[in-house]
């Protein structure tokens, strides 16, 4: 049976944000859990790091050729904008514990926009899968 899902690199590239985004949600989950835990220590990861070395790992990249000296120079690197959140807390109570409310609860927004964008991106994927399927059993 042919696989179809296997070879979309949008519907693996949103497969591996979606698990991503759900292993940092547990990671901030865990945090704010722990917000009056004495002595405990914030853990979190980069997202847009993870993303971009899954993604890389995934797909092989294609060599560009210039066949004349006015075209762009391509990269075949999969390069994403720098983070520039820290990944450590600014601050540290008194009783050894660095976890911040606020910056906890920016992650989780920001993290459940990224799960949720991946989402979307994958079900408009399947959908149009869907249809093609679909369309070749009506004929």
């Amino acid at each position: 049976m042919f696989d179809l899902t296997s070879g979309n690199t949008m519907i693996q590239a949103m497969d591996v944000s979606l698990t991503l985004a759900s292993k940092r949600q547990t990671l901030i989950a865990s945090n704010l859990a722990n917000l009056d835990t004495p002595g405990y220590r914030t853990r979190d990861f980069s997202f847009e790091a993870a993303v971009k070395d899954a993604i890389a790992r995934q797909v092989s990249p294609i060599g560009l050729s210039t066949t004349h000296p006015l075209h762009l120079q391509g990269s075949s690197s999969l390069s994403l904008p720098p983070s520039s959140d820290a990944l450590l807390p600014n601050s540290e109570r008194n009783d050894g514990n660095d976890v911040s409310l606020d910056r906890e609860n920016m992650l989780l927004a920001r993290t459940q926009t990224n799960y949720q964008a991946a989402s979307t991106l994958m079900q408009t994927e399947l959908r149009k899968l869907y249809l093609l399927i679909r369309e070749a059993s009506a004929h």
